[in-house]
C-alpha cells in the first residue's frame, strides 16, 4: 500500500518541513514504503495521475526544501467541494460536479493503492479531506483508508493543537513590519492603522499587537474592540500623556463584521477629533497600511520548522503504526497536533466541529492585551 501527502488551502511557512519530516520518518521505518506526492492540493487527486502526482518519490525530492517558504508541491482550493444552499439556482449542477470530482478522486486513490492520506492545511482543508475520505469508503468499502491531518495555517485557529505550522513565521513577519513602521510614525508623530490577516479569528492580530507594542488592537471576535469612539478616547488619553505615535493593529475580519470602510471611518474620526487636535495643536495624521500576504512569505522560523518536524513525524507514526509511537492505536480519520512539545491525536470530526478556535474575552492573550495596551482609564 502507498501513503499520499498533499498540502491544501492557504500556504503556510513550514509546510515543506512537514512534508520532509513525514517522508523521512516513513522511510526510516520502512525503506520500501511507497510515498505519493499529490500536486496542487486536492486538485491533484482528480487529474491525470501522470501529471498531478509524483509516485514513489525518493529523498532527492525533499532535498533543500526545509528552509523554503510556501509549499513545493503546490496548494489550492477546490470550489467543487463546497455546496451552496439548496435554494441556490445551480445547486443540482454543483452537487453533480462535486460527485464527479469525488468519484475521480476515490478511483485515483484506489488505483494508486493509497491507504493513508496525509493532508497539511486548515479547517477548510480538513472538511474537504473528510468528504473525500467518506467518498472513498463509500465506493470501496472493503479497502482501508484513513485521513491524517497536520495543522498548517497562519491563523492558528484549529481545535486540537496549541500551535499550527506557519503561525510563528507570520507572527514574526507582522511584528517586523510593525517595528519598521514605528520609525516613520514616531518621526512624524502620526498614528497608523495596520491591517493583518485573520478573517474569522484574531489570534495573529492580537499576539502581534502585544509583541509589537501596539496601542490598540481590534479583532472580529470582541465587538468592543472595534468601537471607534472607544479607540478615539484611548488615543486622546495618549496624546494628553505626550505619546509620540500610535499603532492600531486590526484583523481583516473586523471589516467583514463592522463594515468595509471601518479603517477609513476610524481615520476620519481621529483626524477630525477636536480634543486630539486641541492637545496636539494640529489635526492628527493617520495612515492606513496592510501587511497582507507578506505575512505568510519567507523562510519559516526555527519554531515552525521544529513544529513541522514534530507533527510530520507523528503523522508517519499514525500511518504506519496506527497511532503515535508508544501510545495506544487510534481509529478513524485524525489530526496530529501539539500540546507543548508533545504530539497529540484528535479525531478529525472533533477538530472540524470545534474549529475555528476563536479568541474570547477570557482568553489569556486577550486579558494580557487589555493590561498592556493604551486605555482612556490608565492612571499614568
Amino acid at each position: 500500500m502507498s501513503i499520499g501527502i498533499l498540502t491544501s488551502g492557504g500556504d503556510a511557512p513550514g509546510m515543506n518541513a512537514a512534508v520532509r519530516a513525514a517522508f523521512r520518518c516513513l522511510k526510516m521505518r520502512d525503506p520500501d514504503c511507497e510515498i505519493v506526492f499529490f500536486r496542487d492540493g486536492f486538485r491533484g487527486l482528480a487529474r491525470r495521475l501522470d501529471s498531478s502526482s509524483d509516485r514513489n518519490v525518493d529523498r532527492r525530492a525533499v532535498r533543500d526544501i526545509i528552509h523554503r517558504g510556501g509549499t513545493f508541491i503546490g496548494t489550492g482550493r477546490v470550489p467543487e467541494l463546497l455546496l451552496p444552499g439548496e435554494s441556490h439556482p445551480s445547486y443540482a449542477e454543483r452537487v453533480a460536479a462535486r460527485d464527479d470530482f469525488l468519484k475521480v478522486a476515490a478511483i485515483n486513490l484506489y488505483q494508486m493503492r493509497v491507504d493513508n492520506l496525509i493532508v497539511i492545511g486548515g479547517d477548510g482543508s480538513f472538511c474537504g479531506a473528510r468528504i473525500i475520505g467518506e467518498a472513498f469508503r463509500q465506493h470501496f468499502p472493503r479497502r482501508p483508508f484513513r485521513v491524517i491531518g497536520i495543522p498548517g495555517t497562519i491563523d492558528n485557529d484549529l481545535h486540537g493543537t496549541e500551535y499550527s505550522i506557519g503561525y510563528d513565521t507570520a507572527l514574526n513577519n507582522v511584528v517586523d513590519a510593525i517595528r519598521k513602521l514605528r520609525d516613520t510614525i514616531e518621526s512624524h508623530r502620526r498614528a497608523i492603522i495596520l491591517e493583518v490577516m485573520g478573517n474569522t479569528s484574531g489570534w495573529l492580530a492580537l499576539q502581534s499587537a502585544i509583541a509589537g507594542g501596539a496601542a490598540v488592537v481590534a479583532i472580529p471576535e470582541v465587538e468592543e474592540t472595534w468601537d471607534h469612539d472607544r479607540i478615539v478616547r484611548s488615543l486622546d488619553a495618549g496624546v494628553r500623556r505626550d505619546y509620540r505615535y500610535f499603532i492600531i493593529v486590526v484583523a481583516e475580519g473586523v471589516r467583514r463584521r463592522a463594515g468595509e470602510d471601518w479603517c477609513e471611518g476610524l481615520k476620519r474620526k481621529l483626524e477630525s477629533d477636536p480634543a486630539i487636535e486641541s492637545h496636539l495643536g494640529h489635526p492628527m495624521e493617520v495612515r492606513i497600511n496592510s501587511v497582507g500576504h507578506i505575512a505568510r512569505g519567507g523562510s519559516p522560523t526555527a519554531l515552525d520548522n521544529t513544529l513541522a518536524g514534530l507533527l510530520g513525524s507523528g503523522a508517519a507514526d499514525v500511518a504506519q503504526l496506527g497511532g503515535l509511537e508508544n501510545q495506544d492505536p487510534v481509529t478513524g480519520d485524525v489530526m496530529v497536533g501539539c500540546r507543548g512539545p508533545q504530539a497529540i491525536v484528535t479525531p478529525l470530526d472533533e477538530v472540524i466541529a470545534r474549529s475555528p478556535r476563536l479568541v474570547t474575552r477570557d482568553s489569556e492573550l486577550y486579558v494580557l492585551s487589555q493590561r498592556l495596551m493604551l486605555s482612556a482609564e490608565q492612571p499614568f
